[in-house]
């Protein structure tokens, strides 16, 4: 208990820290705000405000701000941020949860990484910055829906989705993930796992049609499914998408996680030749690629498309790390972290940052290729992970640790 505290408390003095470097605190904040952001201000005023599509169907954060707002009195512009501040701060601490509780690594390498994703700036910084957006909760929903899948909790895993659907549509595209992870498992379409999860993912969605059906009927106007500013059609949304940022995309992509896309591969690769096609993080992280591809083609900020898999690419690149336990890979581990920390804060910036993406993935290359594993039962309330043993394969690969509930 007194090790988690310690790491609460960690967390907490680092979201603050982004907070003072980032949020703009005056009364009047909202009159710099830009974008997405001044719908949804609008939308903080007056319930179901007619503003355009797809934000008008957003109403969740904007609802909690308003009835706040109602209750407290204090300015929407303190609640927009103190609900930004509570989301990103409570998603960061559910985050090395999962990372120590169920997938079972050290305490090290959790709180490590959990403080990476703290400091991943399109995660905590930038909306510190335009706290106006529905991100943070849908940050903290899509972390509680991953949670939820993976332990097979099907019931509060439809709920999340439900409930964040309403807070942005992109929600629900978690829905079809557990039939597909319940797929991998028993290799049986008819099996009971399977079924129920096709079932709640139908449920899901006659679900948020409803909400679309009675959202609409209280605004007062008609939106169309996918459609963009203006409500123009699904296609000319997709034209205005792609017509923004040519040539820049790659690079968008890339600088969202830097280098740890690099880890983040060689996590996959690592998983893929361990089982296959059956480990829930590497299907989650594929469906979820997949899903930001398609979302990118309707939307133009790349890096707040992909900062959906920030859970994801973070757990993979912890799983990967967390093989390696001796002091100076410890060593090695913090600088890398270190170094992901700064160019999220965006302390240096490209082509210089760069040249640093490169140096640390050639210092995560020779961890690798230098370091030797010792690993040993991480803690799970008191209650040693099962080891993999050594793989029985002509080409053997290092030991790896597997989540309890994985092991052969």
């Amino acid at each position: 208990m007194t090790q988690r505290i310690w790491v609460y408390l960690t967390l907490a003095t680092v979201t603050l820290i982004n907070v003072i470097s980032h949020a703009n605190v005056q009364q009047d904040a909202h009159t710099k705000s830009f974008g997405d952001a001044l719908n949804y201000y609008r939308m903080s005023e007056q319930t179901a405000a007619p503003v355009d599509n797809p934000f008008a169907l957003r109403m969740l954060s904007p609802w909690l701000v308003h009835r706040a707002h109602l209750l407290t009195g204090l300015s929407l512009d303190t609640l927009w941020l103190t609900l930004t501040i509570a989301a990103t701060l409570i998603a960061a601490v559910v985050f090395f949860e999962f990372l120590w509780n169920h997938l079972n690594l050290q305490l090290f390498t959790a709180a490590l990484v959990a403080v990476a994703l703290a400091c991943t700036f399109w995660y905590a910084p930038y909306v510190f910055s335009n706290p106006y957006l529905v991100d943070p909760l849908n940050n903290l929903l899509y972390m509680a829906a991953l949670w939820f899948a993976f332990s097979k909790r099907l019931t509060l895993f439809t709920l999340v989705v439900i409930i964040g659907a309403a807070n942005k549509e992109t929600t629900l595209l978690l829905a079809p993930l557990y039939p597909v992870l319940a797929w991998t498992r028993h290799r049986s379409l008819r099996h009971r796992e399977v079924i129920a999860g096709a079932i709640a993912t139908v449920i899901a969605v006659a679900a948020y049609i409803g909400y679309r059906i009675w959202a609409q009927h209280l605004i007062g106007g008609n939106y169309s499914f996918g459609a963009g500013q203006g409500n123009s059609s699904l296609l000319e949304n997709i034209r205005f998408a792609l017509d923004g940022t040519k040539g820049t995309v790659q690079l968008d992509v890339f600088t969202t996680f830097h280098f740890l896309w690099v880890i983040f591969a060689y996590g996959l690769y690592r998983l893929y030749r361990r089982e296959g096609l059956r480990n829930p993080l590497l299907i989650a992280s594929l469906w979820l690629f997949a899903c930001c591809l398609a979302g990118r083609l309707v939307a133009t900020d790349t890096g707040r498309v992909f900062i959906m898999m920030a859970p994801l690419i973070l757990a993979v690149t912890a799983v990967v790390l967390d093989q390696h336990r001796g002091d100076k890979q410890r060593l090695w581990i913090g600088l890398l972290i270190a170094t992901y920390a700064g160019l999220q804060l965006r302390w240096v910036q490209p082509p210089a940052a760069l040249i640093i993406d490169l140096a640390a993935a050639i210092g995560f290359a020779l961890l690798i290729h230098t370091g030797q594993l010792t690993p040993r039962p991480p803690r799970l309330n008191g209650v040693a992970a099962t080891i993999k043993p050594r793989s029985t394969r002509s080409n053997q690969e290092d030991t790896d640790i597997l989540p309890a509930d994985q092991a052969p």
